[in-house]
């Protein structure tokens, strides 16, 4: 008798999540939220609870009960670890009862001297304090807690000092114990952090975006310059917590947020992807796709397509045939992610070849531009007219560089491919070479010119090739 898998439907749903960071939300059949978690992973993470028998009890009679799960995406675990604690905090979920009661769970605290504090704390005693959580992370709590301390210059000393400290001379503090007259600059950063706390929606970056902008709209200009500041600080941050320690290797978030005001996009553009192609009067055609996470290289991302059903001369279709793979990899789940933005190395037709494979593909929503080399100009279906961006941008400059390194990653394809097929070529014109000894051979000295070199005795230990074989080969190498 054939088993039914009573989780067919939720497996599925799982296999469709993104391996991000982010919180996952269990309903059961009348929609109510049962269970909130976040995740490093969110498609390893949730998969984690279909394992037969259930790890615990708890989780076998949850799992009975669920019929649908959400996501919400996060830029980073630390801030899918405040968005957690926000909606526990506010659904109540029934499954969550151990994170709501249960004291051990680290929570953040705000003091109420007359210069707060920010601390991380397990106890509750102080109840003229603010508190916010529980969190389910200690570790990650600290981080988040340190990147507030960083992005808002507050004191972290358990009492004043008579001396200005160490946090003040690196500008991490703004020094009320020997700056009193401070004490209104204070009380505004102490009500942006309670004002981030309190509304966990959105990550760092987005919030900060989002308070710079309002205060622009409303010609508060002093405040959109001190939320372009922490912008700034945050994005520093991030690259010294998550970056390669290379200084050349980095440039400032400010350019994917720059990205998104320039391009009226829907969300900050953290993954970027761009196509490029190379070939020689059409043979050995390839495609490339590089990966860009939070303005970085991201080499996991990468992918080499061999174009397979172009012939001659076409880059429109062997475009579209490389960014369809693509697609249908993303819907198949061969794909870890969707990226926020698609680039073409190429004019208004590749952008609209590109185009049409979307559509084909069922994914016309998401973002889509091209960006031609002769005057870097990018284009975008939303525009008749191409974008001009400043030559000066940061904008321009990440995806000049995105761009440059599609090109390269393409052409190192190319030249690998050009040359394989070269090398072979050679090998058909000695005799009693087919191509089964072609492919030993290449696979036992990597290059005709190791080969070259190989003396007789050297090409007999090669298996599959006597010795009058090799006699043959080092003669055509060779020749009297």
């Amino acid at each position: 008798m054939k088993t039914v898998d009573p989780f067919k439907n939720l497996r599925q749903s799982a296999g469709a999540l993104p391996s991000t960071p982010g919180v996952y939300l269990m309903r059961d059949a009348g929609g109510k939220i049962l269970y909130i978690g976040k995740a490093k992973s969110l498609r390893k993470r949730v998969r984690s609870y279909f394992k037969i028998p259930a790890p615990i009890p708890k989780v076998a009679v949850l799992m009975r009960q669920v019929r649908a799960i959400d996501h919400i995406d996060t830029p980073t675990e630390m801030d899918a670890l405040l968005l957690e604690a926000h909606l526990v905090r506010k659904c109540q979920p029934k499954y969550n009862q151990e994170l709501k009661d249960d004291k051990s769970f680290p929570l953040l605290k705000i003091t109420r001297e007359k210069f707060p504090r920010l601390c991380v704390t397990r106890q509750k005693t102080d109840r003229k304090a603010d508190y916010y959580g529980p969190y389910t992370d200690a570790k990650l709590l600290r981080q988040a807690a340190d990147l507030l301390h960083g992005l808002f210059p507050i004191r972290k000393c358990q009492t004043l000092p008579k001396t200005a400290c160490l946090y003040y001379h690196l500008k991490q503090c703004i020094a009320p114990c020997i700056q009193p007259e401070v004490k209104p600059e204070y009380d505004r950063l102490i009500r942006e952090i309670k004002r981030f706390l309190g509304a966990r929606k959105k990550s760092f970056a987005e919030y900060l975006e989002e308070r710079m902008e309002k205060a622009s709209r409303e010609l508060r200009f002093e405040d959109a310059q001190f939320f372009k500041e922490q912008l700034e600080a945050l994005s520093k941050l991030k690259r010294k917590r998550f970056l390669p320690k290379n200084p050349g290797q980095g440039i400032s978030l400010s350019a994917t947020l720059e990205l998104k005001q320039r391009l009226k996009l829907s969300r900050i553009p953290e993954r970027i992807v761009c196509f490029d192609v190379s070939n020689v009067q059409g043979e050995e055609a390839v495609a490339s796709k590089v990966s860009f996470y939070r303005e970085l290289p991201d080499k996991f991302g990468y992918r080499r397509y061999k174009i397979k059903g172009v012939s001659g001369i076409n880059d429109y279709a062997m475009i579209a045939e490389a960014l369809t793979r693509m697609l249908r990899a993303i819907k198949e789940g061969r794909e870890d992610f969707a990226p926020d933005l698609i680039m073409i190395d190429g004019g208004r037709g590749h952008l609209n070849t590109a185009a049409k494979a979307l559509v084909r593909e069922g994914m016309e929503s998401m973002e889509l531009i091209a960006i031609a080399k002769q005057f870097e100009w990018v284009h975008a279906l939303k525009w008749k007219d191409p974008l001009v961006i400043p030559s000066d941008s940061p904008a321009l400059y990440l995806l000049k560089k995105i761009r440059d390194e599609a090109h390269r990653f393409a052409i190192t394809y190319h030249r690998k491919l050009k040359s394989r097929s070269l090398e072979r070529s050679m090998l058909d014109d000695i005799p009693g070479i087919g191509e089964r000894r072609k492919k030993i051979l290449l696979r036992h000295f990597n290059s005709i010119d190791e080969i070259r070199k190989a003396g007789i005795d050297e090409l007999c230990a090669v298996p599959g090739i006597e010795r009058g074989t090799a006699a043959r080969i080092y003669a055509f190498f060779h020749p009297a």
